[in-house]
């Protein structure tokens, strides 16, 4: 392999992890935003007329829970693109970014019902359950 054709590969190899990259910061913002407003909304719950507020923040959760399994999926495609354009004897096109064709696909119920995700936010949506139940 060229000089030339190992710096092209270095190259496509960085806008994979680039996009690896922003993908793993979406996740991280949308557990900090879930955290922030989950929070807020039970204080107002335990101050107010409970119900409505909780079955908010038990949306809002699920909604984020929703977005955050979409990044991560996609996250874990771009990964498995990653290892294969890294591979000795690549079959991948220099700078593709086509995930469907040469990405291992990861099932998006896979991701949502993953050990993580359902410790994160199947805690959270607990606690907006109880909120439901116990406020008044």
């Amino acid at each position: 392999m060229t000089a030339a054709l190992w710096e092209q590969r270095a190259k496509h190899l960085e806008l994979l992890q680039g996009t690896i990259a922003r993908l793993g910061t979406n996740s991280f913002v949308i557990k900090g935003w879930t955290m922030t407003l989950t929070g807020a909304l039970g204080a107002v719950a335990t101050q107010t007329s409970g119900r409505p507020v909780a079955a908010t923040a038990l949306s809002l959760t699920v909604g984020f829970w929703l977005l955050d399994s979409y990044y991560l999926r996609r996250e874990r495609i771009f990964r498995s693109l990653y290892e294969k354009a890294a591979a000795d004897q690549s079959d991948v096109p220099l700078f593709t970014m086509d995930v469907e064709r040469y990405g291992d696909t990861t099932g998006s119920l896979t991701v949502f019902l993953s050990r993580t995700m359902l410790l994160f936010y199947g805690i959270l949506v607990l606690i907006d359950m109880a909120g439901i139940a116990f406020l008044g």
